[in-house]
């Protein structure tokens, strides 16, 4: 009886300390802004333009654990967000929500890419967004 006791409480420890880790882990990534540096395709690496028509271009924002902002060289692009657990992201609905002028081919990639994404990966500085087709946004803070 007190062997199944100590085993049950193992177990909670267990979830706790994993609940804690996503919890420090969600906290880092939703509380900093990200600007993309870099995507790769299974063809090709692309760079974002320097020059832009909205300032805050390629940067992800998290207004809060559940929305982001992810904005195109020209319009208004955000989407839902969930983080499943340490190095798992669900991105739903990403798209462009006011439509000015028409996409580039980095922000058409991106926004493929963005609806594709389902793991991350966070060493220091830098944000790497995966799908399961090899793709990666790569992010830097800010």
């Amino acid at each position: 009886m007190r062997t199944n006791q100590l085993v049950i409480l193992f177990i909670l420890l267990l979830f706790s300390l994993n609940s804690c880790k996503k919890n420090e882990d969600a906290d880092f990534l939703l509380q900093n802004e990200w600007k993309i540096k870099s995507i790769f395709t299974n063809k090709e690496t692309l760079k974002p333009q320097k020059k832009t028509h909205r300032e805050e271009a390629y940067i992800l924002k998290f207004n809060n654990d559940t929305f982001f902002d992810l904005h195109t060289s020209v319009n208004y692009a955000g989407g839902r967000c969930n983080i499943v657990f340490e190095g798992k992201i669900c991105i739903e609905n990403y798209g462009i929500q006011t439509k000015v002028c028409c996409e580039n081919d980095f922000d058409k990639q991106m926004i493929s890419i963005m609806n594709n994404v389902n793991s991350y990966h966070c060493k220091g500085n830098k944000l790497t967004f995966l799908t399961d087709k090899n793709e990666k946004i790569i992010f830097e803070k800010q």
